[in-house]
């Protein structure tokens, strides 16, 4: 069912020279934040052949404290690694700089309202505004990410320090903005340990979709940060022994030889490669309860060829390379008539997994989303 990585990557080979597409790249992008009340600027990398890749939709990962650019292009760079070049995700990174001019620090973002006259003194006017920054990332980032890329349901947070406090916190006020967290040593004990309190005392039954968590500590609390690490325990320990949710998947690690900053490479490897192996497949199994009626097409090479669909659910064979045949609507078009769940994955063959055919627009299965049309025409690739 799966094309071998070596001809994948002669597909690669073929496709970019012949079709002169672009380098994976990264995009600058600003926006105008009504939220924030001042200008943001977010990174967007597409992976390679995003252009020509039309018939391929992907999952996003979105990178904070990416002002730092290495949490952002660690991320982006280690993805067909530690996939063998199999999986392709749209990395996004948002920035929490230092506004000179108005004062405003990343702590601003992603701290919010203290409570404790501590806590007021340690962080001063620093701190306060992660409502606002929460509301930024919804309603201007992810929303502006949806609307011009062709994106997947799932999705990632990965933060670090007080941007995995953050992303812990966005789970609390919107659970299921994010489906996945990647909180690597987040800062538990502020502001009096609220945040780990509020983790433990949350309502977890909120969560609509499956979600993963992970969580990791490096050295802090030996000999720095102490309070960290009490808050840090009890929030292990519920999560280890107190926390029934079947909608929910947590993996903890610890790092004590790392500190708090080089912990972020081996924290983010173990966590994506965790993902990887144990939750990708299972969250994009899921599809739409509705069902949407679509007609395929493709463009076939040979006037004779005898065409099969195969796909993702019941409606497209399962994944069986002989079950659906597809009508001969010409000599060089066949197509069909059915009714498929969203987002709808399928292949082409001539009847076994050997005669698979590959389609231009896709290295990998084609993908549509049937509640944004009705028709869908494909091409396969000519034979040289």
């Amino acid at each position: 069912m799966k094309l071998k990585f070596g001809l994948i990557l002669l597909f690669i080979v073929f496709f970019d020279q012949t079709f002169a597409q672009s380098i994976a790249r990264v995009e600058n992008v600003k926006i105008h934040s009504k939220a924030l009340n001042q200008e943001r600027e977010i990174l967007i990398y597409t992976p390679v052949d995003y252009d020509w890749r039309t018939n391929e939709y992907f999952n996003v990962i979105y990178v904070f404290d990416s002002q730092n650019r290495e949490f952002f292009d660690y991320t982006s760079s280690i993805i067909s690694f530690l996939t063998d070049g199999k999986k392709s995700f749209i990395v996004v990174g948002i920035t929490s700089p230092f506004n000179e001019k108005l004062d405003y620090s990343r702590n601003n973002d992603l701290i919010p309202i203290l409570e404790t006259e501590e806590s007021k003194k340690r962080y001063g006017k620093y701190s306060g505004n992660a409502d606002n920054f929460l509301n930024f990332v919804e309603t201007e980032v992810i929303s502006y990410v949806n609307s011009k890329y062709r994106i997947l349901n799932q999705n990632i947070a990965v933060g670090h320090s007080l941007s995995a406090s953050f992303i812990l916190y966005s789970l609390l006020q919107k659970p299921n903005l994010f489906q996945n967290y990647v909180a690597i040593s987040p800062n538990l004990a502020y502001d009096n340990n609220k945040l780990s309190n509020d983790l433990i005392k949350f309502d977890f039954a909120k969560l609509k979709n499956e979600s993963f968590i992970y969580l990791s500590n490096a050295n802090e609390g030996i000999d720095y940060w102490k309070e960290w690490k009490p808050a840090r325990e009890s929030v292990y320990s519920f999560f280890k022994d107190s926390i029934k949710n079947k909608n929910l998947i947590v993996e903890i690690a610890e790092y004590p030889e790392n500190n708090h900053w080089n912990t972020f490479p081996p924290s983010l490897n173990n966590a994506l490669k965790f993902y990887f192996e144990n939750i990708q497949k299972k969250q994009e199994s899921k599809l739409s309860k509705e069902m949407y009626e679509v007609k395929i097409k493709v463009k076939v090479n040979d006037k004779n060829d005898i065409i099969y669909i195969t796909g993702n659910q019941p409606n497209l064979g399962d994944w069986n390379p002989k079950n659906i045949e597809m009508k001969k609507t010409s000599d060089y078009e066949r197509s069909i008539v059915l009714k498929v769940q969203s987002p709808a994955q399928f292949k082409f063959t001539k009847g076994s997994w050997d005669t698979e055919l590959q389609v231009i627009g896709t290295y990998n299965n084609v993908t549509i989303k049937p509640e944004k049309n009705k028709e869908f025409e494909f091409e396969i690739v000519k034979n040289e």
